[in-house]
Order: structure tokens, then sequence, then C-alpha cells
């Protein structure tokens, strides 16, 4: 009985300290004049509540794996807020630096709830305690802009258990795989792979390689040839 005393203790706490951020993706034309996304924080709490938003750079590694690196392509209003119980505000992030005529730019929105006892002391960064955080997608895209996938080498895992493919974006345009269709081609047959975990919602971003892995459907002899075929929708 104690136990669950406990439990739920902690799960009041961490509802009434609860807020939302959305959309979780968002686009900007970098072609158009109004160069802004809006974003929207609520706080489902009965307590105001502390929110420090920063936007980020997105490098995205092989495995999925992120690096965010600081910018000053944004201007993010307001940066830093507090906002009172059941409210909510929208925030502005208005891109900075002109028409991109490339490739599509990938960037993190973080919004981190601070203690409201420390929301104004910037000077002690490292004494803040993150209660809760959000991070969400944004892309500054060019006029025109398109995925284009390839399933570029495939291999098997050395107990041979597994195979691994590499898949490349070479478009200037992100890609999330929300429906794939994976298939082994061996001898003639086609085997199609039924369980897409680890790569059914993964994103792969303008000008960058994956990779993925999975358990090869019954019938696939790994020790024979064979091709790994990636299907998606456009």
């Amino acid at each position: 009985m104690k136990n669950l005393f406990i439990i739920t203790l902690f799960l009041i706490s961490t509802h009434s300290m609860a807020f939302k951020l959305m959309p979780m993706s968002i686009s900007i034309n970098s072609s158009q004049k109004d160069k802004t996304a809006l974003f929207t924080v609520f706080n489902d709490s009965d307590e105001p509540i502390a929110i420090q938003l920063d936007m980020r750079k997105r490098l995205m590694k092989p495995d999925g794996s992120e690096e965010h690196p600081e910018v000053d392509d944004f201007l993010v209003y307001p940066d830093q807020l507090v906002l009172g119980a059941k409210k909510r505000r929208v925030i502005k992030v208005r891109w900075l630096k002109g028409e991109v005529k490339d490739i599509e730019r990938s960037y993190r929105l973080i919004a981190e709830q601070l203690p409201i006892d420390v929301s104004k002391k910037k000077d002690k960064k490292t004494d803040i305690k993150i209660l809760l955080r959000y991070v969400a997608a944004l892309y500054v895209a060019p006029k025109t802009s398109s995925a284009k996938l390839r399933v570029i080498s495939a291999k098997t895992t050395k107990d041979l258990n597994r195979i691994i493919f590499h898949v490349e974006n070479s478009g200037n345009k992100h890609h999330v795989l929300l429906s794939p269709k994976v298939n082994i081609i061996q001898e003639g047959k086609t085997f199609s792979l039924t369980n897409l975990e680890g790569i059914r919602g993964e994103n792969i971003l303008a000008k960058t390689k994956r990779y993925f892995s999975f358990i090869p459907p019954k019938g696939v002899n790994i020790q024979k040839p064979y091709q790994v075929e990636l299907l998606i929708d456009e």
C-alpha cells in the first residue's frame, strides 16, 4: 500500500506540471514573403509554469541519433515565458537568413519547462533542472523540393541473424517513412518484411544516409545473394 501511495503522488505531481507544444513538425517556405512559423504552448496544469524555447540545428547521424549545435538563424518570440494555469501562448519563430535555393534546412525547436522560481535566473543555467522537454521539427525549404531515396547497400550481420541496409536520400527534402514496404528479392522470389519496427516512422533528412536492420522473413537464405528493396509513398 505504501508503494502504491508513492506512485500515485508521483503521477499527480507529473500531471500538475504538464504542458504541450504543437505542432510537432512544421515547414517554412523560404521563397514566400512571410517566413514565420507559429507554434503554440499549452499549460494543462493548475499552476503557472516557466518555459524556455531555443532553436537548434539538426544534424542526423546514420544511426538516427542527432546533434543540436547552436544557431543564430531565427528569432524566437517569446523565448522565455511564464504561462498561467490552463493558458496558451503562440510562439513566433522567424527565419532570418533569406531564401534557401538548394537544400532544405533542418532544425529543432526545443521547449523546456523550468522550475518557476528560477525562470528569471538566466545566469545560472547549470543549476536549472529541466522538468519537461519537447523537441519539435522545423524545416526551411526552397521553392521546390522533393526526396529521392534508394537502397545503396545491404549486408548480413556476422552472427547471420539480421540484415543491415543503407538508404541514401539524394533529394533536397526530408522524407518520413510513414508507410514503407521492404522486400527481399532472392532467386526470383520476393519476400515482404512484415515487422517494420525501427523502420516505420523514421526520418531521412535531405542529402543524408541512414541504416536500418531487420530479421529476414521466413524463407530467405541470407547466406545466398539477395537484394533489399524499399518502396515508399511519394
